[in-house]
């Protein structure tokens, strides 16, 4: 049973631990609860910690004293992408999840217009509930592969789409990549966290934009999780 702060965040690095990502779904109080074509959604709740899961996959997290921090290690390591680059103007998120991203991002660049796809409407709600940390959001459900048909001028695309076990077929087909490079801007930059459990995925993801981007990509692998992340900038034409 978890009891304080120090039970499931490193204070030094402000990273939540394994055990509490192992428990994640036993742990705290829930706050909601639902269940839609055989997937179910929980939003559990323990002293300044709010987390959604899905099928007990945690799925996001926040410190509701402090909404726009990260705590996950891949969304910190994207942090750091993100600040050495100029500020965005358009920044398109597919997958919202509990929408730490965007609070980050919304914090960060309150200038930016941040559009977020997310295709379950429980999400949506989830996240309007309990995680938003600003009235004014843009947030559509609908399936990304439809938005990215009339998307234009985006400097950043952030790809961060659940799938419980593999990642979904379409990562793996080169159309829906020639969509996102269609929708950025020039020197537009395509970020990526990336679910591998498999060599192979990465390698045929990185064939992938290697043909679509004309660029070899390098997958950081954040450590002791299956998340890779993928950062490719499209090529002034």
């Amino acid at each position: 049973m978890l009891k304080s702060m120090n039970d499931y965040i490193n204070l030094s690095t402000g990273i939540i631990n394994s055990h509490f990502i192992d428990n994640s779904h036993s742990e705290g109080l829930l706050l909601y609860w639902h269940k839609y074509n055989g997937d179910h959604i929980q939003v559990r709740e323990h002293d300044n910690l709010r987390w959604l899961l899905i099928n007990n996959t945690l799925q996001s997290v926040i410190d509701t004293t402090n909404p726009r921090a990260l705590l996950l290690p891949h969304l910190q390591y994207l942090a750091v992408q993100w600040q050495t680059l100029t500020a965005p103007t358009k920044v398109l998120e597919l997958g919202l999840g509990g929408g730490a991203i965007r609070n980050y991002l919304s914090n960060q660049y309150p200038q930016t217009e941040i559009t977020s796809v997310e295709k379950n409407a429980d999400i949506i709600d989830c996240y309007t509930q309990f995680f938003s940390s600003n009235k004014n959001e843009l947030l559509l459900c609908a399936d990304a592969q439809q938005v990215l048909k009339s998307a234009q001028n985006i400097d950043w695309i952030i790809l961060d789409l659940f799938s419980q076990i593999d990642a979904p077929r379409f990562l793996f087909e080169e159309a829906f990549y020639k969509k996102i490079y269609s929708a950025l801007n020039n020197s537009g930059v395509l970020f990526i966290n990336f679910l591998s459990q498999h060599e192979s995925q990465l390698k045929q993801l990185q064939q992938l934009l290697l043909d679509v981007f004309g660029c070899n990509v390098s997958p950081q692998k954040i450590t002791g999780y299956v998340n890779h992340i993928v950062v490719v900038t499209k090529k002034e034409a």
